[in-house]
């Protein structure tokens, strides 16, 4: 074997050694955790804690007009929610009107399902004596029910049910009344037939807070139930942008 074949043979090694050194960190990996890599996307969720996949999606101001802001008063406490009075009208109207009624003055966030959603916006919450009917009541200002939404051709039905998102609680097509929802994660698997009005813009620490408490299950799943010690919504204040 030649000289100039030996040296290529030690300058092979060498590579050997360093390239793997020389391999781009992943910044965003906490240098004590272990995470093994994904090649498939159904090991996501058991590969990375929850909370790294709760990144906040940024509303595109091109594809949607913000009408108002509320901010949310709990005593957990404050969120603010920006309004699409435009995609939703109906919707924003009779949430804009009911919370400068005071209507939502008060009452309770009765549901907290763990890696989903929070709900509220009953007025049977403000009265201990109608727990059992916690979920099923609310007013809406056109007398009764009001229909749906759904646009699948805008921009809040495409963008989906992100982290952050508010939209109507209902019993079924077209009955909507007060009650309203706000994901606490990317609810990629849920029926796109409640209707999108808004999305928390500001305080998402407060939402964690509020998912941190401790529920008295319902029957049906261990994670989804009832906060055990009373999260009130003090009020909600409306501005208009």
């Amino acid at each position: 074997m030649g000289f100039g074949h030996i040296k290529i043979i030690h300058l092979l090694v060498i590579l050997l050694f360093i390239l793997p050194a020389c391999k781009k960190p992943n910044n965003n990996m906490n240098q004590n955790e272990n995470y093994p890599e994904i090649e498939n996307n159904q090991l996501l969720e058991r590969a990375v804690p929850l909370k790294k996949l709760r990144l906040d999606i940024q509303l595109n101001l091109d594809s949607v007009k913000i009408t108002h802001y509320a901010v949310v008063k709990t005593s957990l406490g404050n969120f603010t929610i920006a309004l699409f009075g435009e995609e939703a009208p109906k919707t924003a109207r009779n949430f804009v009107q009911l919370a400068k009624q005071g209507y939502y003055n008060n009452t309770l966030i009765h549901r907290v399902a763990k890696n989903f959603l929070i709900q509220m916006g009953d007025g049977n919450t403000k009265y201990l004596s109608k727990k059992n009917e916690w979920g099923k009541g609310g007013k809406s200002i056109y007398k009764g029910y009001f229909p749906d939404e759904i646009n699948p051709n805008s921009y809040i039905y495409r963008l989906g049910y992100v982290y952050g998102t508010v939209a109507m609680a209902n019993n079924g097509p077209n009955k909507n009344l007060s009650q309203f929802f706000i994901c606490l994660d990317e609810a990629q698997f849920l029926d796109k037939k409640y209707t999108i009005f808004g999305k928390v813009v500001e305080g998402f620490e407060t939402l964690e807070e509020i998912e941190k408490q401790e529920i008295i299950p319902f029957k049906f799943d261990s994670l989804d139930g009832t906060p055990k010690k009373p999260i009130k919504v003090h009020s909600i204040t409306i501005f208009k942008n």
